[in-house]
Protein backbone atom coordinates (compact mmCIF):
# COMPACT_ATOMS: atom_id res chain seq x y z
CA UNK A 1 0.00 0.00 0.00
CA UNK A 2 1.22 3.55 -1.27
CA UNK A 3 1.19 5.97 2.11
CA UNK A 4 2.56 8.80 -0.13
CA UNK A 5 2.10 9.26 -3.96
CA UNK A 6 3.78 12.36 -5.70
CA UNK A 7 2.66 12.59 -9.11
CA UNK A 8 3.73 15.51 -11.52
CA UNK A 9 4.66 17.73 -9.07
CA UNK A 10 6.02 21.34 -10.04
CA UNK A 11 6.62 24.63 -8.17
CA UNK A 12 7.72 27.62 -9.38
CA UNK A 13 9.14 30.73 -8.03
CA UNK A 14 8.42 33.64 -10.30
CA UNK A 15 10.74 32.45 -13.75
CA UNK A 16 12.49 30.02 -11.52
CA UNK A 17 11.26 26.34 -11.80
CA UNK A 18 12.37 24.38 -8.85
CA UNK A 19 11.01 21.48 -9.39
CA UNK A 20 9.70 21.06 -12.66
CA UNK A 21 8.06 16.90 -12.76
CA UNK A 22 8.82 14.69 -10.14
CA UNK A 23 6.25 11.47 -8.97
CA UNK A 24 7.07 8.81 -6.73
CA UNK A 25 5.58 6.81 -4.12
CA UNK A 26 6.38 5.84 -0.57
CA UNK A 27 5.00 1.97 0.45
CA UNK A 28 4.19 1.30 3.68
CA UNK A 29 7.18 -0.22 5.70
CA UNK A 30 9.72 1.28 3.36
CA UNK A 31 13.29 3.23 4.29
CA UNK A 32 13.00 5.47 1.07
CA UNK A 33 15.75 7.36 -0.06
CA UNK A 34 15.16 10.44 -1.39
CA UNK A 35 18.03 11.58 -3.55
CA UNK A 36 19.50 14.03 -5.90
CA UNK A 37 22.25 16.72 -6.54
CA UNK A 38 22.16 20.13 -5.02
CA UNK A 39 19.86 21.96 -6.93
CA UNK A 40 17.87 18.90 -7.79
CA UNK A 41 14.52 20.10 -6.11
CA UNK A 42 14.85 17.75 -3.01
CA UNK A 43 14.14 20.25 -0.59
CA UNK A 44 11.21 22.60 -2.51
CA UNK A 45 9.44 19.06 -2.68
CA UNK A 46 9.83 18.15 1.08
CA UNK A 47 8.36 21.36 1.87
CA UNK A 48 5.37 20.50 -0.60
CA UNK A 49 5.16 17.23 1.15
CA UNK A 50 5.16 18.87 4.66
CA UNK A 51 2.80 22.13 3.57
CA UNK A 52 4.83 24.72 4.02
CA UNK A 53 4.81 25.39 0.51
CA UNK A 54 2.06 25.07 -2.12
CA UNK A 55 2.92 23.51 -5.00
CA UNK A 56 2.13 25.01 -8.61
CA UNK A 57 1.26 21.78 -10.45
CA UNK A 58 0.60 18.34 -9.63
CA UNK A 59 -0.81 15.71 -6.38
CA UNK A 60 0.34 14.61 -3.18
CA UNK A 61 -1.53 12.26 -1.01
CA UNK A 62 -0.99 10.67 1.76
CA UNK A 63 -2.76 7.64 2.74
CA UNK A 64 -4.78 7.76 -0.45
CA UNK A 65 -5.74 11.43 0.49
CA UNK A 66 -4.93 14.15 -1.30
CA UNK A 67 -3.02 16.65 0.83
CA UNK A 68 -4.70 19.87 -0.05
CA UNK A 69 -8.24 18.93 0.96
CA UNK A 70 -7.15 16.62 4.03
CA UNK A 71 -4.22 18.59 5.17
CA UNK A 72 -4.86 18.95 9.08
CA UNK A 73 -6.20 15.17 8.85
CA UNK A 74 -3.16 14.03 6.73
CA UNK A 75 -0.32 15.75 8.70
CA UNK A 76 -1.62 14.83 12.37
CA UNK A 77 -0.12 11.66 10.94
CA UNK A 78 3.57 12.97 9.82
CA UNK A 79 6.32 13.56 11.65
CA UNK A 80 9.39 15.12 10.11
CA UNK A 81 12.85 16.64 10.83
CA UNK A 82 14.08 19.78 8.25
CA UNK A 83 17.89 19.79 8.18
CA UNK A 84 18.51 19.97 11.80
CA UNK A 85 15.23 20.19 14.96
CA UNK A 86 15.49 23.31 17.10
CA UNK A 87 15.04 23.58 20.74
CA UNK A 88 15.01 25.77 24.07
CA UNK A 89 18.45 25.56 24.07
CA UNK A 90 18.44 26.62 28.32
CA UNK A 91 15.59 23.85 29.16
CA UNK A 92 16.45 20.37 29.78
CA UNK A 93 15.66 17.67 26.82
CA UNK A 94 12.18 16.56 28.82
CA UNK A 95 11.23 20.01 29.08
CA UNK A 96 11.46 20.61 25.69
CA UNK A 97 9.65 17.29 24.42
CA UNK A 98 6.94 18.14 27.14
CA UNK A 99 6.40 21.59 25.63
CA UNK A 100 6.25 19.78 22.03
CA UNK A 101 3.32 17.12 22.92
CA UNK A 102 1.22 20.36 24.60
CA UNK A 103 1.80 22.38 21.19
CA UNK A 104 0.47 18.88 19.12
CA UNK A 105 -2.52 19.00 20.99
CA UNK A 106 -2.28 15.49 22.03
CA UNK A 107 -2.85 13.36 25.33
CA UNK A 108 0.82 12.21 25.60
CA UNK A 109 2.06 11.42 29.41
CA UNK A 110 5.09 11.71 31.04
CA UNK A 111 5.35 8.20 30.84
CA UNK A 112 5.50 8.13 26.85
CA UNK A 113 7.50 11.20 26.97
CA UNK A 114 9.94 8.89 29.01
CA UNK A 115 9.60 6.07 26.57
CA UNK A 116 10.33 8.27 23.87
CA UNK A 117 13.91 9.86 25.29
CA UNK A 118 14.70 5.73 26.26
CA UNK A 119 14.08 4.60 22.83
CA UNK A 120 16.31 7.22 21.28
CA UNK A 121 19.15 6.25 24.34
CA UNK A 122 19.04 9.69 25.77
CA UNK A 123 17.98 7.69 29.08
CA UNK A 124 19.92 9.65 31.82
CA UNK A 125 20.55 12.85 30.01
CA UNK A 126 16.90 14.05 29.68
CA UNK A 127 17.15 16.01 32.61
CA UNK A 128 20.29 17.68 30.75
CA UNK A 129 19.99 21.30 28.99
CA UNK A 130 19.69 21.02 25.52
CA UNK A 131 22.65 23.82 25.18
CA UNK A 132 25.65 20.91 26.25
CA UNK A 133 24.44 18.73 23.87
CA UNK A 134 26.11 17.15 21.00
CA UNK A 135 24.59 17.89 17.09
CA UNK A 136 24.47 13.53 17.50
CA UNK A 137 22.26 14.09 20.71
CA UNK A 138 20.22 17.11 19.82
CA UNK A 139 19.24 14.98 16.50
CA UNK A 140 18.46 11.69 18.28
CA UNK A 141 16.36 14.16 20.85
CA UNK A 142 14.68 15.69 17.40
CA UNK A 143 13.18 12.11 16.54
CA UNK A 144 11.72 12.04 19.91
CA UNK A 145 9.75 14.36 19.14
CA UNK A 146 8.53 13.38 16.01
CA UNK A 147 7.84 10.25 17.73
CA UNK A 148 5.48 12.40 20.14
CA UNK A 149 2.52 12.31 18.43
CA UNK A 150 2.93 8.53 17.04
CA UNK A 151 2.97 9.13 13.34
CA UNK A 152 2.57 6.66 10.22
CA UNK A 153 5.38 8.65 8.20
CA UNK A 154 8.09 10.09 9.31
CA UNK A 155 9.86 12.41 6.89
CA UNK A 156 14.06 13.41 7.59
CA UNK A 157 15.76 15.89 6.02
CA UNK A 158 19.47 15.56 5.35
CA UNK A 159 19.19 14.16 9.24
CA UNK A 160 23.24 12.69 9.51
CA UNK A 161 24.74 16.13 7.64
CA UNK A 162 27.47 17.69 10.08
CA UNK A 163 27.55 14.14 12.19
CA UNK A 164 31.01 12.86 12.79
CA UNK A 165 31.04 8.82 12.00
CA UNK A 166 29.61 7.69 15.38
CA UNK A 167 26.88 9.84 15.22
CA UNK A 168 25.79 9.06 11.58
CA UNK A 169 25.99 4.87 13.04
CA UNK A 170 23.82 5.94 15.61
CA UNK A 171 21.62 7.84 13.68
CA UNK A 172 21.16 5.36 11.18
CA UNK A 173 20.49 2.46 13.77
CA UNK A 174 17.63 5.06 15.19
CA UNK A 175 16.27 4.55 11.56
CA UNK A 176 16.57 1.33 11.11
CA UNK A 177 14.39 0.75 14.51
CA UNK A 178 11.82 2.90 13.52
CA UNK A 179 11.19 0.54 11.23
CA UNK A 180 11.21 -2.33 12.86
CA UNK A 181 10.45 -1.82 16.17
CA UNK A 182 8.16 0.82 16.03
CA UNK A 183 6.89 -0.26 12.78
CA UNK A 184 7.15 3.68 11.05
CA UNK A 185 7.52 4.42 7.49
CA UNK A 186 10.36 6.68 6.79
CA UNK A 187 11.18 8.85 3.82
CA UNK A 188 14.91 9.90 3.78
CA UNK A 189 16.91 12.80 2.32
CA UNK A 190 20.41 12.52 2.37
CA UNK A 191 23.71 13.03 0.77
CA UNK A 192 25.21 9.78 2.46
CA UNK A 193 24.66 7.17 -0.51
CA UNK A 194 26.71 4.64 1.46
CA UNK A 195 23.62 5.02 3.93
CA UNK A 196 20.86 5.04 1.95
CA UNK A 197 22.59 2.00 0.13
CA UNK A 198 22.73 -0.06 3.26
CA UNK A 199 19.02 0.96 5.46
CA UNK A 200 17.24 2.06 2.20
CA UNK A 201 14.57 -0.66 0.50
CA UNK A 202 13.71 1.83 -2.26
CA UNK A 203 14.55 5.01 -3.75
CA UNK A 204 14.11 7.56 -6.14
CA UNK A 205 17.32 9.96 -7.77
CA UNK A 206 15.76 13.36 -8.94
CA UNK A 207 17.40 16.01 -11.40
CA UNK A 208 17.04 18.93 -12.32
CA UNK A 209 13.57 19.09 -10.91
CA UNK A 210 12.84 15.78 -13.08
CA UNK A 211 12.54 12.09 -11.61
CA UNK A 212 14.91 10.42 -12.94
CA UNK A 213 14.70 6.77 -11.75
CA UNK A 214 12.90 4.74 -9.14
CA UNK A 215 12.87 1.33 -7.91
CA UNK A 216 14.23 -1.14 -5.90
CA UNK A 217 17.68 -0.22 -4.32
CA UNK A 218 19.43 -3.88 -5.12
CA UNK A 219 17.49 -4.07 -8.10
CA UNK A 220 18.37 -1.12 -9.07
CA UNK A 221 22.09 -1.48 -8.68
CA UNK A 222 22.26 -4.96 -10.19
CA UNK A 223 20.75 -3.52 -13.41
CA UNK A 224 24.79 -1.94 -13.93
CA UNK A 225 27.90 -2.71 -14.97
CA UNK A 226 29.74 -4.70 -12.48
CA UNK A 227 33.20 -2.96 -10.94
CA UNK A 228 36.19 -4.85 -9.92
CA UNK A 229 39.00 -3.53 -7.67
CA UNK A 230 42.06 -5.75 -8.84
CA UNK A 231 45.47 -6.02 -6.74
CA UNK A 232 48.10 -7.88 -8.18
CA UNK A 233 51.62 -8.24 -7.83
CA UNK A 234 52.97 -8.69 -11.21
CA UNK A 235 51.65 -5.16 -13.05
CA UNK A 236 53.49 -5.80 -15.97
CA UNK A 237 52.28 -9.95 -16.88
CA UNK A 238 48.86 -8.72 -15.93
CA UNK A 239 48.45 -5.60 -18.33
CA UNK A 240 49.82 -8.30 -21.06
CA UNK A 241 47.19 -10.78 -19.97
CA UNK A 242 44.42 -8.34 -20.43
CA UNK A 243 45.04 -6.74 -24.06
CA UNK A 244 46.02 -10.32 -24.87
CA UNK A 245 43.05 -12.53 -23.76
CA UNK A 246 40.53 -10.23 -22.66
CA UNK A 247 40.93 -7.45 -25.38
CA UNK A 248 37.21 -5.60 -24.66
CA UNK A 249 37.65 -4.75 -21.03
CA UNK A 250 39.50 -1.48 -19.98
CA UNK A 251 42.29 -1.76 -17.07
CA UNK A 252 43.00 1.73 -15.38
CA UNK A 253 45.74 1.89 -13.18
CA UNK A 254 44.45 3.20 -9.96
CA UNK A 255 47.96 3.19 -7.71
CA UNK A 256 51.21 0.79 -7.62
CA UNK A 257 49.56 -2.90 -8.51
CA UNK A 258 46.00 -1.40 -8.33
CA UNK A 259 43.71 -1.66 -11.26
CA UNK A 260 39.34 -0.66 -11.46
CA UNK A 261 37.96 -2.77 -14.11
CA UNK A 262 34.34 -2.13 -15.64
CA UNK A 263 32.81 -4.64 -17.46
CA UNK A 264 29.05 -5.10 -18.96
CA UNK A 265 28.88 -9.06 -18.07
CA UNK A 266 30.29 -10.73 -15.03
CA UNK A 267 32.87 -12.46 -16.34
CA UNK A 268 34.66 -12.79 -12.88
CA UNK A 269 34.84 -16.33 -12.75
CA UNK A 270 37.15 -16.63 -15.87
CA UNK A 271 39.24 -13.55 -15.66
CA UNK A 272 40.31 -14.50 -11.94
CA UNK A 273 41.18 -18.46 -13.06
CA UNK A 274 42.98 -16.74 -16.42
CA UNK A 275 45.22 -14.50 -14.09
CA UNK A 276 46.10 -16.84 -11.75
CA UNK A 277 47.19 -18.65 -14.24
CA UNK A 278 49.52 -16.39 -16.14
CA UNK A 279 50.96 -15.78 -12.95
CA UNK A 280 49.31 -11.73 -11.76
CA UNK A 281 50.12 -12.61 -8.62
CA UNK A 282 46.59 -12.06 -7.41
CA UNK A 283 46.83 -10.36 -4.26
CA UNK A 284 43.33 -9.03 -3.62
CA UNK A 285 39.55 -8.94 -5.82
CA UNK A 286 37.19 -6.42 -5.11
CA UNK A 287 33.81 -6.64 -6.53
CA UNK A 288 32.14 -2.87 -6.81
CA UNK A 289 28.34 -2.14 -7.25
CA UNK A 290 27.83 0.78 -5.31
CA UNK A 291 25.04 3.71 -4.97
CA UNK A 292 27.64 6.28 -5.75
CA UNK A 293 28.48 4.46 -8.89
CA UNK A 294 25.07 4.40 -10.13
CA UNK A 295 24.26 7.59 -8.50
CA UNK A 296 26.37 9.70 -10.51
CA UNK A 297 26.14 7.67 -13.70
CA UNK A 298 22.06 8.76 -13.42
CA UNK A 299 22.63 11.86 -12.77
CA UNK A 300 25.54 12.65 -15.48
CA UNK A 301 22.68 11.38 -18.16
Amino acid sequence: MALIEVSHLAKNFGSFHAVKDVSFHVNEGDVFGFLGPNGAGKSTTIRCLLSLIRPTDGEIKFFGKSLNQNRSEVLTRVGCIIEKPDFYKYLSAQRNLEIFARISGKDITKRQIQEMIDFVGLNGREGDKVSGFSHGMKQRLGIAQTLLHNPDVIILDEPTTGLDPQGIIEVRNLILRLRDEQKKTVLLSSHQLSEIEIIANRMVIINQGRTIVEGDVHELLEKQSMNLEISVANPTVFEETIQRDFPSLTARLVYKGTYHIEMEEDIRQPLIQRLVETGCGVKAVIPKRSLEDFFIKMTEK
